[in-house]
């Protein structure tokens, strides 16, 4: 199945095709969020010629494996792939931490080829590495690649919420974000889906990538007391996708904090999930409290809503807090990546009083202070206590099924609109 979707990264990777200085990209992402699928679009779009070596494939591997310096890469590529790198032309190196002498090959290209246009993508990278090798700062530019957010699901959709206007038709856009949650934004599901209609066959697509995910912890660990904790993880982390959650017995398993600390860093670094970690005061610079519990984003609400089965109460349209707060929660580590904000939840000391406030960023000098209200209740102590002591100025925002407005000093703002928040927030 060929995945042609628009993707909002690809008007990023265009600017940097035009800039007179674009050091070489590494594209991080999970497995199977399109990485590949997009960079051959770009490249295609863009280039005289896409040139792409895929490292996962031995044959490819081989032909440069020695390989001592950028002049040897160019002789190589010239003459067992007849092909020669030049300035016009795109190089797309797929899967690079299968090769390191292609991982230290990367160093120079900056230096030695600053004409060159190189696209480098490795999903196991940091995680089958492990910290065994860096890129020396400088040398390469960082592009993250998400599972497709509610606006690109829009559009693969074939539907439109006519953009430029700030209060698109409601019902519509609820209808087709109700979808959104219960498939989520796999590439592979959303194109199953387009094609068929079928959501038998869309979940079936997830329990393949949820398999495949599985059998990946085989390529980063060879350790066999490590790999069962790793899948572990891997199994059973979505689970505490949009929860705060605890090491010991992680997701109902047997294990202890120790060694699930670890496995769970561990599979962070392969972007299938991430720890948001707490504050418990909004003075700016925000102090993370890293020994408290954190709360797990899974990578797509799809394989949340799999590995929970959490399809009937969805269908009914009864929405529980963490199924919106994981669809909140990835939407924004998507929509934040580009600028690197640190995301964060809020929670006072136990001896405080027990507010919480599900997920803080820093943006322009002031903390965007968001509570996700996935009932009908769209009321907020929390975050009405937040505005009545805070130490900094913040920003409060209630995100809700609700349409856009303003209540009590609180933005209000309905879920499908959440990629568009900066619209809606005060620039000064």
């Amino acid at each position: 199945m060929v995945l042609m979707f628009k993707r909002i990264l690809e008007s990023s990777l265009v600017k940097w095709k035009n800039d007179s200085v674009h050091k070489p990209i590494i594209l991080r992402g999970a497995r199977q969020v399109g990485k590949t699928s997009l960079v051959r679009q770009f490249g295609k779009k863009n280039f005289r010629q896409l040139i792409e070596i895929n490292l996962e494939n031995q044959a490819q591997r081989q032909i440069f494996v020695g390989v001592l310096d950028v002049g040897d890469f160019e002789r190589r590529l010239a003459l067992v792939r007849g092909e020669r790198m030049e300035a016009g032309k795109l190089l797309f190196i797929d899967e690079i931490q299968e090769l390191k002498e292609m991982m230290e090959l990367l160093r120079f290209l900056a230096e030695e080829r600053p004409s060159w246009h190189v696209i480098v993508t490795g999903s196991l990278l940091e995680a089958k590495m492990g910290g065994k090798w860096s890129v020396p700062v400088g040398r390469v530019d960082y592009r993250s690649l998400f599972p497709l957010t509610f606006f690109e699901f829009l559009e693969a959709m074939g539907k439109s919420l006519q953009m430029g206007e700030k209060y698109p038709y409601h019902h519509l856009a609820m209808q087709v974000f109700e979808q959104y949650v219960l498939l989520g934004g796999m590439p592979e599901v959303v194109a199953n889906f387009t094609e068929k209609q079928d959501y038998g066959r869309a979940r079936e697509v997830l329990q393949r990538l949820q398999i495949g995910y599985l059998d990946d912890v085989a390529k980063y660990t060879k350790n066999e007391q490590e790999k069962k904790y790793l899948e572990a993880v891997v199994a059973n982390g979505a689970r505490e996708g949009g929860k705060i959650f605890r090491y010991e017995n992680f997701a109902g398993t047997d294990f202890r904090s120790r060694e699930m600390s670890s496995a769970v860093a561990r599979v962070e670094k392969t972007m299938l999930c991430r720890q948001v970690p707490v504050i418990n005061s909004t003075i700016l610079p925000m102090n993370l409290k890293w020994r408290r519990p954190k709360k797990m984003i899974w990578l797509d609400i799809g394989l949340v809503n799999l590995v929970n089965e959490y399809y009937g109460e969805i269908i009914r349209g009864d929405y529980s807090g963490r199924v919106m707060e994981q669809v909140v929660g990835q939407t924004l580590l998507a929509n934040l990546s580009s600028t690197f904000n640190q995301l964060v939840y809020f929670a006072r000391d136990r001896d405080e009083s027990s507010a919480e406030v599900d997920f803080c960023f820093v943006d322009n000098g002031k903390l965007i202070a968001m509570e996700v209200k996935a009932g009908k209740t769209t009321t907020s102590r929390s975050l009405q206590g937040l505005m009545k002591d805070q130490g900094n100025e913040i920003v409060p925002v209630l995100l809700s099924w609700r349409e856009l407005g303003i209540d009590r000093g609180m933005i209000k703002i309905p879920f499908y609109l959440l990629e568009r928040w900066r619209e809606f927030i005060p620039q000064n």
